[in-house]
């Protein structure tokens, strides 16, 4: 893969035009359209760890995509500042830095609510529900397994390719380098392999492989590619992001404890007696960890960039295996900090009480529009509660006969992934007639 060609400025269903704007890039003009979409704006009411917190300060899906675009855009400038230099492209530092930046603005765009519980209801709804199963007879194995493994990441290229802008050929029409560093995993469902991971729906697989002949990403095999090389920055950011900054809301919340927090940091900075003679000269330990977590963000940005320009051939033979964080030198203290995440943060009581409740919220919205599809193919006429239901749906989200099974049930899982935490809620007391009761 080539430099000049990876960071082309060509749109998805838009001609380039001759005259480029010399005061605001293509690149930029990407993220400031993620920015004004109302798929990014429902990112303030989705859950990154604790869903319909109490607390006004934990993060939301929205305050994690804004960081982990900072993070994103720092790796980008430090990253392509060198490749510029080494290759003498023709582009400012800025731009990117702006690529990697927007491809972490949208990285979970198309996340459903309840975070990553969200996702596991989805899945399940279609393996273990009598709706959802049926539904999934009713489609072509290849097909099936779109919802049967339901990933975030491929919901999220489908929103800014069919979902934003739907009367628009290619959606947002973001360019395609924007486009491929986003699509962390950039294969189809059949390659999901034991990881069920994936980020391309089959609808919008031949919107990718457009993109991807343009750009020149490897092709591997099938519909099937080798990332974009600054999809493994996106990756870097995120997983950067969420192994520190959920540590630090756990311990906000009385999680995790100040003594642990301050350990696990300092063996990621290598116990660096400039820092500890910093945090010692401090006051609060709230101020502390803040410290802490932003030393440690920087540290690991720099060992990640590392990590990046050491292996830059490898990544442009499509031949790089893992994610820059397994490769830095404090690879095994990084991990650690999720570790600790996993069994003091993720799995606290206050987690996992609200994740099974959402479990049931997801199953009762999916069941009640999953019916729709299913009496239009079964020949009969919809029934009462279904000719009532449909209505509740958005034109743009309501199942046809004219369609087939897979685009009406995608058509639903589109409307419920698309949801905020308080709008599903609102929606299952509305379809139980909770909210009719508290009235």
């Amino acid at each position: 893969m080539q430099w000049d060609k990876l960071l082309g400025k060509q749109r998805i269903g838009k001609t380039l035009a001759a005259e480029a704007n010399r005061d605001r890039s293509e690149f930029q003009k990407d993220f400031d359209r993620i920015i004004f979409s109302s798929a990014f704006r429902r990112l303030q009411d989705k859950t990154q760890v604790f869903p319909l917190s109490r607390s006004d300060y934990v993060r939301t899906r929205l305050t994690h995509s804004l960081e982990t675009s900072s993070v994103g855009r720092s790796l980008g400038y430090m990253v392509g500042s060198r490749l510029i230099d080494k290759h003498g492209l023709d582009l400012m530092p800025a731009e990117p830095a702006t690529v990697v930046a927007t491809a972490c603005l949208m990285h979970d765009i198309g996340n459903p609510p309840f975070g990553h519980s969200g996702e596991d209801a989805i899945r399940d709804w279609f393996e273990c529900s009598s709706i959802g199963s049926d539904l999934c007879t009713w489609i072509g194995r290849k097909k099936r397994d779109d919802f049967r493994l339901f990933e975030g990441n491929a919901q999220g290229l489908r929103n800014v390719l069919a979902l934003q802008r739907p009367n628009n050929p290619g959606g947002m029409q973001l360019t395609c380098a924007t486009l491929a560093a986003f699509t962390k995993y950039p294969f189809t469902s059949e390659y999901a392999g034991s990881k069920k991971k994936f980020g391309i729906f089959l609808t919008e697989v031949a919107t990718y492989a457009e993109l991807a002949e343009y750009l020149g990403l490897s092709k591997k095999e099938g519909n099937r590619w080798a990332r974009h090389p600054f999809a493994y920055l996106v990756e870097a950011a995120d997983d950067i992001c969420y192994h520190v900054v959920d540590l630090e809301d756990g311990y906000r919340l009385g999680l995790v404890s100040f003594d642990d927090i301050r350990a696990m940091f300092m063996d990621v900075l290598d116990h660096d007696p400039a820092v500890a003679k910093r945090i010692d000269s401090m006051g609060e330990d709230k101020e502390k960890v803040e410290f802490l977590r932003a030393t440690a963000i920087n540290a690991l940005v720099t060992s990640s960039c590392e990590v990046f320009l050491a292996n830059e051939d490898a990544i442009l033979e499509g031949a790089f295996e893992s994610s820059l964080t397994e490769c830095i030198e404090k690879s095994h203290e990084f991990s650690m900090l999720k570790k600790v995440a996993i069994e003091k943060v993720y799995n606290s009581t206050e987690v996992i009480d609200t994740e099974a409740a959402a479990y049931e919220v997801l199953w009762k919205i999916l069941d009640f529009f999953g019916q729709i599809v299913c009496e239009l193919h079964t020949g009969e006429k919809l029934g009462a509660k279904s000719r009532k239901s449909i209505k509740l749906l958005p034109d743009h989200y309501k199942p046809s006969e004219d369609l087939s099974v897979y685009e009406n049930t995608q058509k639903v899982v589109d409307y419920v992934s698309g949801m905020t935490d308080a709008f599903a809620v609102r929606t299952f007391n509305k379809i139980t007639g909770i909210s009719l009761m508290r009235r």
